[in-house]
């Protein structure tokens, strides 16, 4: 083994540590790679969050020349006060709530980027059957059904990326994310507007879903920290060999050590999904941090899926700018939010964000769109901090649990926070009981979640790997 190691020229380190691996190609090639390609499909999941807004917007208060879903099937039936619409946007978070826990658990066991690769292709091809959906109802339905796999694209995949590149770099990845999900975002509305139709707006998104899904499996290679947890000796060595690819290099790398001590904490055998389940189960502190950030993430989509589905039908301003400026308003928070986290921790963050999101919120109701000025530019300040709690609640989730459970304890947050998405379209309708209502009960949930977090989240969180 002596030999073997002076072999290799001086000025190549050997490797040892997991750490040391992601260390060594941090400013790399390779490292940037793993970003963009993981952060392109925050893109994707950004516009399955808010196509909504085009495919049938409440009260099809769109105009123009675009072609909605009730242009094309007349008006829709109102059930219990809300328009049947809504539910083209809360279909696909029906559908994460029903079995969007599954990509986290199966991610824990087969590993996260065959579950991440399949999830992009069945996304493509429900929403191909969407696209030619004949009739409403189907259109619901095949929403539903591409609603099961999207927390493979929204967390295990920034799971995928956090466990991927060194602490130092992480921030970066992150504002990368948030770049990503903010251009798909945007770009919602000029597509619309250059497609013209519903149905040419989800087949665009079909198409790119698809080809996103070729150049993972593809390019990206298996996490290095799900491989060193679940002892993956030749998962491991092809992410290192597609690293010396990209980076024109070799590496020195001692796989055995690197194993042996990545592992050192963590218990050698593969991970089950009862496994996982009874290893959260086993400690009372873990299953109240995983129902604290549940519910966090419930107040935060409740307010945000609400925001994002009404711009389009706001009272003051342009459908198409207030859509648009509602997306890019996001950018500051998610460059922002990682580096406050960095330099105060996550606790004073949370609580400096949830309170803000939750007094403006509340103020929105009082400001009403009689000053349209002043309205919008609360509204959007509301949009940012609701931006800034979500984000700021789901790297947190990343950090406090450890590498074995983590993907099933951050799909579980995701999963539960689905009931906000499912009821966040349709808290409007309350506002025939009292103007601006919606706003309230936006601001109350935050409230609440701002007092949960000031007692059970910890000071300190870690990356446990």
């Amino acid at each position: 083994e002596t030999l073997e190691v002076n072999e290799h020229p001086r000025s190549m380190k050997r490797i040892d540590s997991l750490d040391g691996l992601l260390d060594a190609v941090k400013s790399s090639p390779f490292c940037f790679l793993l970003v963009f390609i993981q952060s392109l499909q925050w893109a994707l999941a950004a516009q399955m969050y808010v196509m909504a807004a085009y495919l049938a917007p409440v009260g099809n208060s769109m105009g123009g020349e675009f072609k909605t879903a009730q242009d094309e099937w007349g008006d829709l039936p109102t059930i219990a006060s809300i328009d049947a619409s809504e539910f083209v946007s809360s279909a696909t978070f029906v559908g994460s709530l029903l079995l969007g826990f599954l990509p986290g658990v199966l991610s824990d066991r087969f590993g996260r980027k065959p579950i991440i690769a399949i999830s992009l292709v069945c996304i493509a091809v429900t929403g191909a059957m969407s696209a030619l959906a004949p009739s409403f109802l189907f259109l619901v339905v095949a929403r539903v059904v591409q609603g099961f796999f999207l927390n493979s694209i929204a967390t295990v995949n920034f799971v995928h990326c956090m466990e991927s590149v060194a602490e130092c770099r992480r921030y970066v990845a992150a504002c990368a994310f948030g770049l990503f999900w903010c251009i798909g975002y945007a770009i919602v509305a000029p597509t619309a507007l250059l497609v013209g139709s519903w149905r040419w707006l989800i087949g665009v998104h079909s198409i790119a879903s698809f080809v996103a899904g070729l150049l993972l499996f593809v390019f990206l290679p298996e996490s290095p920290y799900y491989c060193v947890s679940q002892k993956k000796r030749r998962e491991l060595e092809d992410f290192v060999k597609k690293a010396e690819w990209w980076n024109r290099r070799e590496y020195d790398v001692d796989f055995d050590a690197v194993l042996n001590v990545g592992v050192q904490d963590e218990e050698h055998s593969g991970t089950t999904i009862m496994g996982s389940l009874r290893f959260i189960i086993s400690s009372p502190r873990l299953i109240i941090l995983l129902l604290v950030v549940g519910y966090t993430q419930v107040a935060t989509l409740l307010a945000y899926t609400g925001l994002s589905i009404a711009s389009t039908a706001l009272e003051v301003g342009d459908a198409n700018w207030n859509f648009a400026l509602s997306g890019l308003v996001e950018l500051p928070a998610y460059c922002g939010v990682p580096k406050f986290i960095d330099w105060f921790g996550g606790k004073p963050v949370m609580l400096v964000v949830f309170t803000g999101g939750s007094v403006s919120l509340i103020a929105l109701k009082f400001i009403g769109p009689g000053i349209p000025a002043l309205f919008v530019i609360v509204w959007l300040i509301s949009k940012f901090l609701v931006t800034s709690c979500y984000f700021c609640a789901l790297i947190i989730s990343s950090e406090l649990f450890p590498t074995k459970c983590r993907a099933l304890a951050v799909a579980f947050g995701l999963t539960l926070s689905n009931i906000g998405s499912i009821l966040g379209p349709h808290v409007g309708s309350l506002n025939v009981f009292w103007s601006d209502l919606s706003f309230l009960v936006f601001g109350a949930t935050l409230a609440f979640a701002t007092l949960f977090i000031a007692i059970f989240i910890p000071r300190n969180t870690s990356f446990d790997a």
